[in-house]
């Protein structure tokens, strides 16, 4: 049954993993457009391509927004990769309340095909284990991302989407210039993140809850970043050396 949000667009409950598809209090659609859209849009703004890791694709906002808000950020062409694990829940999308300005076009294809394709926006929708298609991204050498959209069910409910190794895994998929948005502020996600090899920005936000920008620890001078976005980088190394209690998430603490 679709839930109401507080900015009146709709998201679903997860009877899986016990959770919502979005925040209800920030609501569906708003927590996509400044936790995801606008800030990493912003920051690639006017670039000729960008190739996009959708995590998960679930009720398809954050590729549905990315399609809508391309052009007006002036972003040439867009390739957006999406894991999605449930496959019966992709059926029911054709009928989705979304906001009238989010074109669903593309489920038809994708629901058929699992591809849409039009002049300048190229899905793919990969169904199964995000974990398993990460790593047969990486064994086919596929070329970096540029964004990586976050937004799995979070870490006390999805761990394995959140930690040391998975985002090794992901530093290894995306470019040295590349942002990572993600609506969680979990202090063992971000300790993990940082050990993989992402610096954490805090992005504080005034239509929504704060959220989290994540950038490469090799990449160029985060001051150009903070040009650009109202971000606080934030020190992960004094963290971790006055809280002893602090530890990361990894495979091992989770795998059956």
């Amino acid at each position: 049954m679709s839930i109401q949000t507080s900015d009146k667009s709709f998201t679903l409950f997860n009877q899986t993993f016990q959770e919502h598809y979005h925040s209800t209090t920030d609501g569906a659609l708003q927590e996509t457009l400044h936790k995801h859209i606008f800030p990493s849009f912003a920051y690639f703004k006017n670039k000729p391509k960008l190739r996009i890791l959708d995590i998960c694709f679930g009720l398809g906002y954050n590729t549905l927004c990315a399609i809508k808000y391309a052009k007006i950020y002036g972003i040439g062409a867009l390739e957006i990769h999406s894991p999605e694990m449930d496959s019966s829940l992709l059926e029911s999308l054709k009928n989705f309340n979304y906001p009238r300005e989010l074109n669903q076009e593309i489920f038809t294809p994708l629901i058929k095909n699992h591809f849409y394709k039009d002049k300048n926006v190229e899905v793919f929708l990969h169904l199964g284990n995000a974990r398993e298609i990460l790593a047969d991204f990486k064994a086919q050498q596929e070329s970096p991302f540029d964004i990586v959209f976050q937004d799995a069910f979070s870490p006390n409910k999805n761990p394995l989407l959140w930690t040391y190794e998975y985002f090794k895994t992901l530093f290894l998929l995306t470019q040295k210039d590349c942002l990572v948005t993600t609506y969680s502020q979990n202090s063992a996600m971000l300790y993990s993140a940082f050990l993989a090899g992402f610096k954490p920005f805090k992005l504080t936000q005034k239509h929504t809850r704060n959220s989290i920008l994540l950038r490469k620890l090799e990449s160029t001078p985060s001051l150009e970043l903070e040009n650009i976005l109202a971000i606080t980088p934030l020190n992960l190394s004094h963290k971790i050396a006055t809280n002893k209690n602090l530890k990361g998430l990894y495979d091992s603490s989770f795998s059956p």
